[in-house]
């Protein structure tokens, strides 16, 4: 009898131990999940002189997201200048075409100030058609502006893989809301632009010379520093679609 009470007893200690066991280790898993609080996703959408975008914006600690993002833009406006050089006019229609998908890291040293890095693999290729506004007379006989031909200069990357740094204010992610707003200062670096020159018609006439002035602009804007930097102005918006809010 006194065994069976002894055991009794040790039975009764026992699962009362593993059973503060057990209520400890649910009060720490869920302080660890308190400790991590930080985590979110929020999906994005920009303007900027880089185009519209989306992004996905992943809030990994208190101060630091990442942005996965994609930009373009793609705009032609047609006879948007009109001049004339010696009583000859000419007409000139610029394309702007620019964006890319973005990998982004922003660390944020207040809660609405933060610093990005990361790189874009660009698309930009800005390019001018000139065009005779009227017909051109060599000599005495007069051309047609489809018979003069077209001339067409394009501006594009060296490096279309390139870095990035900004200066940015507000969030990318908001941490006690739904919805957040940004506003970055930041640049591309490519190293430098590449200047392209075509031509058709009566033009072409010229364009071996064309081309060989065009090789040494080419090398010289290699050896500018500043050369290769495009701006960037970007006004953001996102929405938190999963994640804890909170003040602090």
């Amino acid at each position: 009898m006194r065994k069976i009470i002894i055991i009794f007893f040790v039975s009764i200690y026992s699962l009362s131990s593993m059973a503060q066991i057990k209520d400890s280790s649910e009060s720490t898993d869920n302080s660890l999940l308190k400790k991590l609080p930080y985590f979110g996703v929020a999906l994005g959408v920009s303007a900027s002189t880089n185009g519209l975008g989306i992004n996905v914006n992943t809030e990994l600690t208190k101060n630091v997201v990442i942005r996965l993002g994609y930009e373009s833009v793609n705009a032609t406006f047609n006879n948007a200048y009109t001049g004339k050089i010696a009583n000859q006019s000419f007409i000139i229609t610029p394309t702007w075409q620019s964006g890319g998908i973005s990998a982004i890291v922003d660390f944020y040293l207040l809660k609405g100030l933060y610093l990005s890095g990361g790189v874009v693999y660009s698309n930009m290729n800005i390019s001018a058609t000139v065009n005779s506004g009227s017909a051109v007379k060599i000599g005495d006989i007069p051309f047609l502006p489809d018979e003069v031909g077209q001339l067409k200069l394009t501006i594009t990357p060296l490096n279309r893989l390139a870095p990035y740094g900004a200066l940015g204010f507000g969030r990318n992610i908001s941490r006690d809301k739904r919805l957040a707003f940004s506003f970055e200062l930041g640049t591309y670096y490519m190293r430098s632009y590449v200047i392209g020159l075509s031509v058709t018609n009566l033009l072409a006439a010229n364009g071996p010379a064309n081309q060989e002035s065009l090789d040494k602009l080419n090398a010289t804007l290699k050896t500018i520093s500043w050369s290769g930097f495009y701006p960037v102005i970007k006004l953001g918006i996102s929405y938190k679609i999963y994640g804890e809010t909170r003040k602090k």
